[in-house]
């Protein structure tokens, strides 16, 4: 694979974090479900923590993404 433009590695970021972002949702109703003890609270917090990061940097990728469409222009 060769060199890429910064827009298209910007955009597929965005729509790879989208995709996580997905999986870590269906992994905490998953766990909220199945795993309700105590003892699961830390993983349950974890978890939240990793889907909001996911979904700050996706924020944040889908921002670059807009600025990049608009410095194009």
């Amino acid at each position: 694979m060769g060199p890429q433009e910064p827009n298209d590695v910007a955009r597929d970021t965005a729509r790879d974090l989208s995709g996580l972002a997905g999986e870590l949702a269906a992994l905490k109703a998953d766990a909220r479900h199945w795993l309700t003890d105590l003892e699961y609270a830390a993983l349950h917090l974890r978890l939240e923590d990793v889907h909001a990061a996911v979904e700050a940097a996706l924020v944040e990728a889908r921002r670059r993404v807009r600025l990049n469409e608009r410095q194009g222009e």
